[in-house]
């Protein structure tokens, strides 16, 4: 399974040692979790427009959830 930029953006979410090694070296982690070169690019070029972008997903609904 290829792994995409929204994948590694969850991933840094909800693992700790990822973070960690994204805070230290955000390119060589990206590469090193299996990115395209092209996505690994926007992150070493901090586009976060573009970023934003491919994580949006404005075909889904939103869902509100209150508690």
């Amino acid at each position: 399974m290829t792994k995409s930029i929204k994948d590694f953006l969850v991933e840094l979410d909800t693992n700790s040692k990822l973070m960690e090694a994204y805070k230290n070296d955000p390119v060589a982690t990206a590469k090193k979790f299996g990115l395209s070169a092209d996505e690994v690019k926007i992150i070493a070029d901090k586009n976060w427009d573009e970023l934003s972008k491919r994580f949006d997903d404005k075909s889904r609904t939103i869902r509100v959830i209150s508690y």
